[in-house]
């Protein structure tokens, strides 16, 4: 088939949404959209997806290349095989196999991939630091951390490595969605706000909880465990760039300069504190999405 008519394939998962991005062979961005994962997923993972992929395929009259899927979950390094997704409206048996059921019939590569390293990929693609040490660091629904290093994501020898949001300095009462107990993300996450927000009626949309609520106890223990957990990954790495993102930080009036400073008291003097370059991550809800598609195009070259 004519190039122009072969797309690369991108789908980012969360537990909510859903997103695809069709990419042309030049890097041109075809189609962005998204549909509630429940719906998607209702007759089962593989026919679900089958049907999402396709029906954009069609749509556009195109063929695809390659497919890159992110997932809220532990990947495997073999890029095949899911080995933790706590969050998604799936039986863990729908993802015995997935990546060959997708490569058998539509006849492609398909990678499975952590949700984070795709919006690092877009963010390093975006900015072009693909030849730079860059850390990624998400803070919504949980706290994502990702790794760039020698032009991709830095995975570890068994694909989970990154998990900052679960070292042990958080809220040791509390057990964390991961099982253990005193993750940061249990008082440092979307999560976490969230909680404190629902424990009794506010005044204010919990969008608003920057505005509002800065000077509260529960928050400025939420912006000192982020600036103490973004340090380590800083002193552990010694980037070339540290990207701050994720929904919380994209939230009304959050104290993005406030985090950069706790975080600087934090790290290593004179070095790493001299020359790691800050950055805003870029804002999207479909960044994953094309970040797994120009992950897919990268495979083509």
């Amino acid at each position: 088939m004519d190039n122009s008519k072969r797309v690369s394939v991108g789908v980012d998962m969360g537990a909510t949404h859903i997103r695809i991005c069709l990419l042309a062979a030049d890097g041109t961005v075809i189609e962005t959209t998204k549909e509630k994962t429940i719906s998607v997923v209702s007759n089962g993972l593989v026919d679900g997806l089958i049907h999402f992929i396709n029906t954009y395929l069609l749509k556009h009259n195109v063929q695809v290349s390659n497919i890159v899927i992110g997932f809220p979950a532990s990947v495997s390094n073999d890029k095949k095989t899911i080995i933790s997704v706590p969050n998604l409206p799936c039986k863990s048996s729908d993802f015995h196999g997935l990546a060959e059921k997708l490569e058998e019939h539509f006849a492609c590569r398909v990678i499975l991939e952590r949700d984070v390293n795709l919006q690092l990929f877009y963010d390093v693609s975006e900015h072009q630091l693909k030849n730079n040490l860059v850390l990624g660091f998400y803070l919504g629904t949980g706290f994502g951390f990702s790794i760039w290093f020698n032009g991709a994501p830095f995975v570890g020898a068994h694909g989970v490595a990154g998990e900052l949001g679960h070292i042990p300095y958080g809220d040791h009462s509390a057990t964390c969605g991961c099982g253990n107990h005193g993750c940061v993300e249990t008082n440092c996450s979307g999560v976490a706000l969230r909680r404190w927000y629902e424990s009794e009626t506010r005044s204010y949309p919990i969008d608003d909880i920057f505005t509002y609520a800065l000077d509260e106890p529960v928050i400025q223990t939420l912006i000192d465990s982020c600036s103490k957990a973004i340090a380590t990954g800083i002193n552990l790495f010694d980037p070339d760039v540290a990207l701050l993102g994720g929904g919380v930080l994209d939230m009304a009036n959050f104290p993005l300069e406030e985090l950069i400073r706790r975080v600087s008291t934090h790290m290593r003097k004179p070095l790493p504190y001299e020359k790691v370059k800050f950055m805003k991550a870029s804002s999207s809800s479909f960044n994953g999405a094309i970040g797994a598609a120009r992950m897919a195009l990268d495979l083509s070259k």
